[in-house]
C-alpha cells in the first residue's frame, strides 16, 4: 500500500512511502527522510510514485497518537495558503519541538493528571449588568457552533468574571478550553484569578515552562484528562481531542503575530481554527483592534460591552501636560507638576506606576568631534546606550559595543547622550523620590523567574514607585495603584506606522485601566508635546466610540485595513544589489488586476539588518479576493537564489 505523508520540514508537498499495515488518513508515522528518523502524518492514501524507477522507503512505525481529524488537516491546508507557508512547517508547529524521541521517552513514565481535574464552583459572583450580559451570550452561543464574539469593556468592568462562566459551563459540558493570553508574564497572575475562582491551578503552556511538565501538559491534552489550558502563541497547536471553546484575552495584542521565523497572527489562526472545527472563539479586550470592531458593527461577529467598573470604582482623571523647555530640560523628563501629584498619592501609601515604552538609557549617541552617530554595523540603526551594564545596544540584532569609538584626531569619541530612555527615568525617579522602594521592569532586564518576584512584591505593596515599559500594561491588577504618570505619550506616533495611532491609542487607555480598580481616586497624567491631538479626547472618559468612529473613517477613505489588505514580501541578502534586482525580476512574477495592486521594490524601512540588505515588495488587494493561492504558485516558480531570503507577512503590523 502506497500513502502519502506530510513531514515538519520546508516543503509543501507530501512524500510517498509503503507500508503493508492498514493505515487511515491522519495516522502518525516514523520514517526515514535524508538519513534522519521523522514523525509525519499520512496525508493520502493509495498515492501514485511521481517515477516508476524511484525507490521507495518503508514507513518504520506507526505512533500510538490520536489520529490527526480531517479538520485539522483542512485548518493545516487552509492556514498554509493563507498565510503563504508551506504545509510542512505548519505541521511542525503541531510536533513537540524537543523532538518525538524526547517526548515518547517522558510519557511512558505519566500517568496522573489529578492536579488538572477543576473543581467548579456554580455560584455566580456577577453584578446586574454582568448578568445582563452572561445572559445574552447565553442565548447565543453553542459549543458546537460556529461564532466569533467579541466581548469589550473598560478596564475594571469585569471581562474577565464573564469569559471564567462562559468557561465554567463548558467545562461542565466536558470540553477542553484554551485561554490564551499576549504576554507569558501575565499567565501567572491570571492562573491565580483562576485558582481563586475554579479552586485549581490550570495547566499553563509558554516557553518558561520546563520541559518535565510540558511533557505532562502535552500528554494530558491528547490524553483529554486536562481540559483548561493558559498560554500563549503555542498554545493553539496542542493535540486536542475535544476543544470546544478558545478566550483570547488582550485580543489587539501584537505579541499575538508571530514575525520570527514563519509569520501568522495567531488570534486570526484561531478563528480559522474555531469556522472549521466549529465551535465559539471569544475575543476579550478594552481596547480591540479596528479590524476587529469593525467586524462586529457588520455583526459578522456577536457584540457585549459592559460600560461600568465591576465594584462602582470612579475611572481615573486624566490630565494631559504640555511639556516644553519650562518645565523639562536636558536632564528632566518628569514635570514639575507631576512630580507635586505623584508624591501625594505616595504619601497616601498608595503606589505610582511612570511608563515610557522605551527601553535601555539613551537612544541617540553623538560625537561632536567628528559629527557620526555611533550606529549598529550590522543594521542600518543606531545604537541605544544602556547604563546598567555601560555598553551601546542594537535592538536588532543585539550587537553591544563599549563607548570607545576612535575620533577624526586619533583619539576616542566623545558621545553625548541623546533621547530618553526606560533606565534614565528610572535615574531621575531615583533622585527625586528618594527613600522609596522602586523598581524597573523591561524586557530585557528581566528574567521570568525574577518577573514573578516583581509582580509579588507590587501586589504585596511592597513596591512603592514602578518604572517600567508596555510589560505592565497588559491586563494587570494592582489594587494600591493609583497614580500613572506616562512620560512620551508622543514616541509612538514617530515611524512609517499605518496603525501607529491605533497602537498608541490602545497602549494609553490599557495604561489608564491599571489604576484605581479598588474603589480609590486615581490620576493619570499624560506628558506631551502635543496636547491638542485627538487622541486625547477620546481618552477622556475611557470613551472609545469617538475614536473608533474616527480611525475607521480614515482607513476608509484611505483604503486601508479593513477594507483593503496587505501582503508584505521582504526579499534580503549580503549584496545589496543582487537583492534589488531579484525585487524587480519577482514583481514581474505577482498577480496583479483590479483587485490587486503591488508597490515597490523599494528599500525596506531599516535598509539593513544582520549585515542583511533588504527590499519590500507590498501587495494590497480588495478583500473581496483571495490571491494567495495563485501568488503561492507564483512564488514557487520565481527560483529564488539559494543567498537570498523570502520573509513573507500576510496582515503585516510592522513595516520596518
Amino acid at each position: 500500500m502506497l500513502v502519502d505523508v506530510l513531514l515538519p520540514l520546508n516543503f509543501d508537498q507530501s512524500f510517498t512511502y509503503k507500508t503493508d499495515q492498514n493505515l487511515k488518513i491522519g495516522n502518525f508515522v516514523l520514517v526515514s527522510f535524508r538519513n534522519k528518523k521523522l514523525m509525519g502524518v499520512v496525508w493520502k492514501l493509495n498515492s501514485k510514485p511521481l517515477k516508476k524507477k524511484i525507490q521507495i522507503k518503508i514507513i518504520e512505525n506507526v505512533i500510538d497518537f490520536p489520529i490527526f481529524k480531517q479538520k485539522k488537516i483542512n485548518f493545516i491546508e487552509q492556514m498554509a495558503n493563507y498565510n503563504l507557508i508551506n504545509k510542512g512547517l505548519i505541521l511542525n508547529l503541531f510536533l513537540y519541538k524537543k523532538g518525538f524521541l524526547s517526548l515518547n521517552k517522558g510519557l511512558k513514565k505519566i500517568n496522573e493528571f489529578k492536579e488538572y481535574i477543576p473543581k467548579i464552583n456554580q455560584k455566580k459572583s456577577l453584578n446586574k449588568e454582568q448578568q445582563l450580559i452572561l445572559k445574552d451570550i447565553e442565548k447565543k452561543i453553542d459549543f458546537n457552533l460556529h461564532s466569533t464574539n467579541l466581548l469589550q469593556g473598560i478596564p475594571g468592568s469585569g471581562k474577565t468574571h464573564i469569559y471564567f462562566e462562559i468557561i465554567k459551563k463548558a467545562l461542565t459540558d466536558g470540553h477542553q478550553v484554551l485561554v490564551l493570553l499576549p504576554e507569558k508574564g501575565l499567565s501567572e497572575q491570571i492562573a491565580e484569578r483562576f485558582k481563586f475562582f475554579f479552586n485549581y491551578k490550570p495547566a499553563i503552556w509558554h516557553s518558561g515552562v520546563t520541559d518535565r511538565n510540558k511533557k505532562k501538559i502535552w500528554k494530558g491534552v491528547f490524553k483529554n484528562k486536562i481540559n483548561l489550558i493558559l498560554g500563549a502563541r503555542s498554545a493553539l497547536f496542542l493535540p486536542y481531542q475535544n476543544l470546544r471553546l478558545i478566550i483570547i484575552d488582550e485580543e489587539h495584542d501584537n505579541s499575538y503575530k508571530q514575525e520570527d521565523g514563519i509569520s501568522f497572527n495567531v488570534r486570526d489562526m484561531a478563528i480559522l481554527q474555531a469556522s472549521i472545527e466549529k465551535f465559539p472563539v471569544f475575543l476579550v479586550s478594552a481596547t480591540p483592534s479596528v479590524e476587529t470592531f469593525y467586524n462586529s458593527t457588520k455583526k459578522k461577529y456577536n457584540y457585549f460591552f459592559l460600560k461600568n467598573r465591576f465594584n462602582k470604582s470612579e475611572i481615573p482623571e486624566i490630565e494631559t501636560i504640555k511639556l516644553d523647555k519650562n518645565n523639562i530640560s536636558n536632564n528632566n523628563f518628569i514635570s514639575d507638576k507631576v512630580i507635586n501629584g505623584v508624591q501625594k498619592y505616595l504619601d497616601k501609601g498608595e503606589q505610582v506606576l511612570f511608563f515610557i515604552n522605551r527601553r535601555g538609557h539613551s537612544t541617540f549617541l553623538f560625537c561632536y568631534k567628528c559629527l557620526k552617530r555611533l550606529e549598529c554595523p550590522k543594521c542600518s540603526v543606531g545604537l541605544v546606550y544602556h547604563k546598567k551594564n555601560n555598553i551601546a545596544i542594537c535592538h536588532y540584532c543585539n550587537y553591544s559595543s563599549k563607548l570607545l569609538r576612535e575620533c577624526n584626531d586619533n583619539l576616542k569619541c566623545e558621545f553625548k547622550l541623546y533621547g530618553v530612555g526606560l533606565e534614565k527615568i528610572y535615574e531621575e525617579v531615583q533622585i527625586k523620590f528618594k527613600g522609596y522602594k522602586i523598581d524597573i521592569l523591561s524586557s530585557d532586564l528581566t528574567d521570568y523567574k525574577k518577573f514573578s518576584q516583581q509582580l509579588k512584591n507590587i501586589e504585596d505593596n511592597k513596591t512603592k514607585i514602578i518604572v517600567a515599559t508596555q510589560i505592565i500594561s497588559k491586563g494587570f491588577n494592582f489594587k494600591n495603584l493609583n497614580c500613572i504618570v506616562a512620560v512620551n505619550c508622543d514616541s509612538s506616533f514617530l515611524g512609517s506606522d499605518i496603525r501607529a495611532y491605533e497602537k498608541n491609542y490602545q497602549l494609553l487607555y490599557q495604561l489608564t485601566g491599571r489604576a484605581g480598580r479598588f474603589n480609590k481616586k486615581s490620576k493619570i497624567f499624560l506628558q506631551t508635546f502635543d496636547d491638542q491631538n485627538n487622541i486625547f479626547k477620546s481618552l477622556a472618559n475611557l470613551n472609545s466610540q469617538n475614536f473608533y468612529e474616527n480611525e475607521i473613517n480614515f482607513r476608509k477613505t484611505s483604503n486601508l485595513p479593513p477594507f483593503y489588505k496587505f501582503i508584505s514580501i521582504i526579499i534580503s541578502g549580503k549584496n545589496s544589489f543582487q537583492v534589488e534586482k531579484f525585487a524587480i525580476i519577482l514583481k514581474q512574477y505577482l498577480p496583479k488586476n483590479e483587485f490587486v495592486q503591488i508597490y515597490g521594490p523599494v528599500s525596506a524601512s531599516i535598509y539593513k539588518i544582520k549585515s542583511m540588505f533588504r527590499y519590500r515588495l507590498l501587495i494590497k488587494y480588495n478583500p473581496k479576493v483571495t490571491p494567495q493561492i495563485l501568488i503561492k504558485k507564483k512564488l514557487q516558480h520565481a527560483q529564488l537564489p539559494m543567498n537570498l531570503k523570502l520573509q513573507i507577512d500576510v496582515d503585516p503590523i510592522n513595516f520596518v
